[in-house]
């Protein structure tokens, strides 16, 4: 389960000083706007515990990895690009 922020950068222009009283309100503001997502995913297979990494991708999508390997090994069963446009259009769940 987690929260997504859909303005993340919006806090640059929040009113200053940093948390004072107006600057908490923008910020509750902005949490009213949280969109709230819940994902069971399959592990990728893997053989002795070690790292478990979680990629959150477009259209709330999420991969879940776990192992001794880690993203840009060629042994990393996943090889997201670093950066993703999230699509004008999600596919249907």
């Amino acid at each position: 389960e987690w929260e997504k922020d859909p303005s993340p950068y919006d806090s640059i222009n929040w009113p200053k000083p940093r948390y004072s009283d107006a600057w908490r309100k923008a910020a509750r503001d902005q949490e009213a706007h949280y969109t709230r997502h819940r994902a069971v995913v399959p592990v990728a297979q893997y053989e002795d515990l070690g790292i478990v990494n979680v990629h959150f991708l477009p259209c709330n999508q999420v991969a879940v990895s776990a192992g001794t390997t880690y993203p840009g090994r060629p042994d990393y069963p996943f090889h997201f690009p670093q950066k993703m446009q999230e699509p004008a259009t999600c596919p249907e769940s």
